[in-house]
C-alpha cells in the first residue's frame, strides 16, 4: 500500500459501526480543525446534542443505508475503518442539518485524518448514489460548511446550493445542498467489495 493508492476494501454499514458512525459525525463536525489546533466538539458533545446523536443513533432502521471503508492492509489482518458514507431520512419533528422534507435522505461522509485527499470519500461517495438511486431515492440533501473543500466533491457529483446564503449556527456557517438523482439506469456500474482508491480529492 502507497500514500497515493490506498488498498481500500467497502462495505455495507452494520449495526455493530456504531461506535464509529459517532466518530465519523465528530470527524464531519471538527472539519474546520481536523488537521490542527484545538477540535471544536468531543465525542461526548455528540452524544449529548440531539442533532448530531440521530446520524448515528440506532442504525439499521428503515431507509438507512449506508458504507464503511477500511484498510485492507491493516496489521494481522484487521479491517480497520478508515471512513463512511451514509443516508437518513428525519421526520420534520426531528430534522438533521441538511434537512429539506421527510421524503429526502441526508447524506453525510467523513474520512479520518491520514487517509484524505487520497480518492476514498470519491469512491464511498459514487458507491452510495448508485446504491441510493437503486434503493429508490430521487434526491439527496447535506449539510456542508460554506468554505469545506468536501463542498467541491459535491458539486461534482451533481449537489447545487439550495439556499442562497449560508445558514450561522452551532457548527458554525453551513450550505444546504441537493442532487437529483433520477431514475435508475440500465448500464449502472455495479458495487464492488473493494476497490483501489486514488486522487486529490476527499
Amino acid at each position: 500500500m502507497t500514500e497515493t493508492s490506498p488498498h481500500i476494501g467497502v462495505r455495507e454499514i452494520t449495526p455493530s459501526d456504531g461506535e464509529f458512525l459517532v466518530d465519523m459525525v465528530l470527524e464531519a463536525a471538527n472539519w474546520e480543525t481536523a488537521e490542527g489546533g484545538e477540535p471544536r466538539l468531543n465525542r461526548r458533545h455528540v452524544l449529548t446534542t440531539p442533532r448530531l446523536a440521530r446520524y448515528a443513533n440506532g442504525w439499521g432502521r428503515q431507509g438507512d443505508l449506508g458504507l464503511v471503508a477500511f484498510d485492507l492492509d491493516g496489521p494481522s489482518g484487521l479491517q480497520i475503518p478508515v471512513g463512511a458514507a451514509w443516508i437518513r431520512y428525519f421526520p420534520s419533528t426531528e430534522p438533521g442539518y441538511g434537512f429539506l422534507e421527510p421524503g429526502v435522505p441526508e447524506l453525510s461522509m467523513a474520512i479520518i485524518p491520514g487517509r484524505r485527499r487520497l480518492g476514498i470519500g470519491r469512491a464511498l461517495l459514487g458507491s452510495l448514489l448508485v446504491r441510493a438511486r437503486e434503493g429508490g431515492a430521487r434526491r439527496l440533501s447535506l449539510s456542508v460548511g460554506a468554505t469545506n473543500p468536501a463542498r467541491h466533491l459535491y458539486e461534482q457529483s451533481g449537489f447545487v446550493v439550495v439556499e442562497d446564503q449560508p445558514r450561522d449556527g452551532e457548527l458554525g456557517s453551513s450550505l444546504t445542498m441537493v442532487a437529483e438523482l433520477g431514475p435508475v439506469a440500465s448500464s449502472t456500474v455495479p458495487s464492488s467489495s473493494s476497490t483501489s482508491a486514488t486522487g486529490e480529492d476527499a
